[in-house]
Order: C-alpha cells, then sequence, then structure tokens
C-alpha cells in the first residue's frame, strides 16, 4: 500500500511540471517572436499569466501529497500496532502454553503417586480398580451371582455379555434389561472404589476437569481450545479415559460431561474392549439405559453424540473438519 501512495505522489509531482512546462511552451509559442521586455510590467503580467494558471494545480498537488502523506504514516502506525499486538499475543500464548504444561505436569505427578489399596501406582492402580471392580467382566459375573446363575469365568463373561448386548440391539426387552443391570453393577463398582480411594482420586481427576475449564474459559478462540485440549486428550491413556467417563455418570462429573460433551475427549475410547464401554458410546448414547434413568429424581444421560467423535463435536462448534 504505500508503494502506491509513493507512486501516486511521483505521479502528482510529474503532473505538476508537466502542467508547467506547457504553460511555458503555449506562451513562448504565442509570444516568442518578441526580445526580451525590460519593462518590470510586461514581467508582472508574465507572472500573473504564469502564476494563474499553475497555482491552482500546485495548491491541489499540495493538498493531496498532504493527504497521501498523512495517509502513508497512518498506515506505517497501523502496521506498528499490529506488530505490537502481534508481539504481546505470541507473549500470551507463550505464557499460556508455559501454564497448560507446568499444569499438566502437575496432574501426571498427582497420577503417578496414585496407590491402589488394590495393588499398583499410577495408571497401574487405576487398571487394577478397574480390572478388579467395575470392569464389564466383573459386573457380568456379579450379576450372574445375582440372578442365581452361577459363576462364570472371565471368557464365559465376555461372550454372554456380548449375547446379550446382541440380543438387546434387536430389541429383546429381557436381555435390554439386562445389559442396563449389568451397567448399574458396573456403576455401582466405580462408585465403590471412589469410596476407596476417594482421597486419592479426587485431587486427580479435580485438577484434569480444573485444567480443561482452564482452557475452555480462556480468551482463546474455539480453534486454539480446540488444539489445546486436544493436547491434554493425547496425552490420557484409555484407563485415564475409562474413570472420567464413569465419573460423569455421577452428579458429582455433571459439569465434568459438559467439557467431554464440547471438546470430543471420549474420541478415543471408540471400538473400546470393554463391552459396556462400547455400548455407552453408541447404544446407551441414543437410548439410555433404563436403569440409569429410573432414578428418583430422573438422571438425565450425560453424553451426546459429540462426546465420542471429534467430527460431531466440531461441527457443533463450526470448527473446520480434520485434515
Amino acid at each position: 500500500m504505500s508503494e502506491h501512495l509513493l507512486m501516486a505522489a511521483y505521479w502528482i509531482v510529474a503532473i505538476v511540471i508537466f502542467a508547467a512546462l506547457v504553460v511555458l511552451l503555449v506562451y513562448f509559442h504565442a509570444f516568442g517572436g518578441q526580445k526580451m521586455s525590460r519593462d518590470p510590467g510586461d514581467w508582472g503580467a508574465f507572472g500573473d499569466y504564469v502564476g494563474g494558471l499553475i497555482n491552482p494545480l500546485v495548491g491541489i498537488a499540495t493538498v493531496t501529497l498532504i493527504f497521501l502523506t498523512l495517509m502513508l504514516q497512518r498506515k506505517e502506525l497501523q502496521a506498528s500496532l499490529d506488530e505490537i499486538r502481534s508481539a504481546h499475543r505470541s507473549a500470551v500464548l507463550q505464557g499460556f502454553e508455559q501454564s497448560l504444561f507446568s499444569w499438566l505436569a502437575n496432574y501426571h505427578s498427582l497420577l503417578s503417586a496414585t496407590k491402589s489399596k488394590l495393588g499398583g501406582e499410577g495408571r497401574q492402580a487405576l487398571t487394577t480398580m478397574y480390572e478388579q471392580r467395575f470392569s464389564s467382566v466383573v459386573a457380568m459375573q456379579r450379576h450372574q451371582r445375582a440372578e442365581g446363575l452361577g459363576a462364570l469365568d472371565e471368557e464365559e463373561a465376555k461372550i454372554y455379555l456380548g449375547e446379550i448386548r446382541r440380543a438387546s440391539a434387536t430389541g429383546d426387552a429381557e436381555e435390554k434389561g439386562n445389559l442396563s443391570n449389568v451397567f448399574m453393577i458396573a456403576l455401582w463398582g466405580y462408585k465403590e472404589v471412589i469410596r476407596m480411594h476417594r482421597s486419592e482420586l479426587d485431587a486427580v481427576f479435580r485438577t484434569l476437569y480444573r485444567l480443561l475449564r482452564w482452557i475452555d474459559t480462556s480468551e482463546l478462540d474455539d480453534v486454539q481450545k480446540w488444539h489445546y485440549v486436544a493436547l491434554v486428550r493425547a496425552q490420557l491413556s484409555w484407563i485415564e479415559l475409562v474413570f472420567i467417563l464413569y465419573n460423569c455418570l455421577t452428579p458429582e462429573g455433571e459439569k465434568f460431561a459438559d467439557l467431554v460433551n464440547d471438546y470430543a475427549l471420549f474420541d478415543n475410547l471408540e471400538g473400546a474392549p470393554d463391552e459396556l464401554i462400547d455400548a455407552i458410546a453408541h447404544e446407551f448414547t441414543v437410548s439410555p439405559p433404563s436403569s440409569f434413568t429410573a432414578n428418583l429424581p430422573p438422571e438425565p444421560w450425560p453424553f451426546n453424540e459429540a462426546a465420542f467423535s471429534s467430527e460431531v463435536a466440531k461441527a457443533k462448534r463450526k470448527l473446520p473438519p480434520s485434515a
């Protein structure tokens, strides 16, 4: 833009000079055959002639050049302000990232320090709690015992639960009820784990929630928010996501569920090896289990399709799809 203004200024000066030359050429063409006068009056008349024709052009050119100068200064000032704003944004973003990674490191530190009364530390502790208290296999085995149908080993429990789920999908009301009951047994098992390990787990997942909430309420634009939440999500293991999922199914996790839906936090749970987790991501999100919604007061199902699909969540937030 500044180059265009300078070019315009050059053209204005050139036009004024050209106009002056034309005025002089016209004068000398008309009166050039006469001797040079020594009368001051003649020179005054000549000056009036030249000034009368050229001065308006010079005045217009002067005003135009002043205007162009102001425009150029304004553009340069705007460019300087843009550079300052850009530097400020970079500094703010750098500070944000430092806080983010520091917070994330604190979360990992708390997670690593988690110990299970059932054995293990860190993620292994979570895995032990899950496998012994609320996995789909454990829930299926407990359901069988509660129904007085005998004990099932791990493989039998997996097979039987798969059969129940497939029958439920075909509309079998009895098996749909059984699947719902198995799910509730798993949820009760999770709540039992929380009661046993509240002091360790509360700090871990409260820190993670606060981190995600901090990103969500920051002054970043939606694309940047998605980017940073995706960075956090990429560092969450499958077992951490399972704990977050069950946490969202409790009254204490209601606010966490909003973030899960907004940022597709369970995108990586698709195709999970746990039948119940897979059912939560598919059948239950479309049609919540009756045993869950039958509570008094009724509990709303916390998840929608966006919780398990980045593309759906991005579409809802009007973000560009993944490349």
